[in-house]
């Protein structure tokens, strides 16, 4: 209730590969687990969003925002399958001809580039559909690798899960920063 909502098309894509059963850092949560529950913020914030995991595919997880969080967290915690391809909440939008004004991609960073790097997915959906969309991309765990480019002002890095985070990302996918 204290998060102004953006109001733009948002697709939360959680990584639910293997990798993200591992705990993350300093938490008794799994990587999996933080994301269901960040994700959920935003779902009953902004009034236009969807909320698909992906690994080696892209599936729709069946969360809604009137789940409760225990729930949510199981949801996500069981799908835990595959590799990891970053660029497929931005490929599959563009196959499907969803409009999107941001992708937010939950990650622990245990990647690989998959038949097109993420950034250059991005690239060819704003191309092809003529949008100006913004990407998020949230680390569970710091590393030194971001699948964003940091050249490109419409990719923004966060890592962690800090109670401050769904607000800057409104902020983000707003444009305000």
């Amino acid at each position: 209730k204290t998060i102004e909502p953006a109001n733009k098309r948002t697709l939360l894509a959680l990584d639910v590969s293997v990798s993200m059963s591992s705990t993350a850092l300093g938490i008794d949560l799994s990587c999996a687990q933080i994301t269901a529950a960040m994700s959920m913020v935003t779902a009953r914030t902004e009034p236009y969003y969807q909320i698909m995991g992906f690994a080696n595919t892209f599936k729709d997880l069946g969360i809604s925002p009137s789940m409760d969080l225990n729930t949510v967290m199981k949801k996500v915690q069981n799908q835990n399958f595959g590799s990891t391809d970053c660029s497929l909440p931005m490929t599959w939008a563009l196959i499907n001809k969803i409009e999107i004004d941001t992708f937010v991609v939950y990650t622990d960073n245990e990647t690989y580039a998959g038949n097109i790097h993420p950034h250059k997915a991005l690239e060819n959906y704003r191309q092809k559909m003529g949008r100006d969309a913004r990407l998020a991309v949230v680390g569970i765990t710091a590393t030194d690798f971001s699948i964003a480019n940091p050249e490109d002002r419409g990719m923004m890095d966060f890592v962690g899960a800090d109670a401050s985070m769904p607000r800057i990302m409104a902020d983000f996918s707003r444009g305000t920063i």
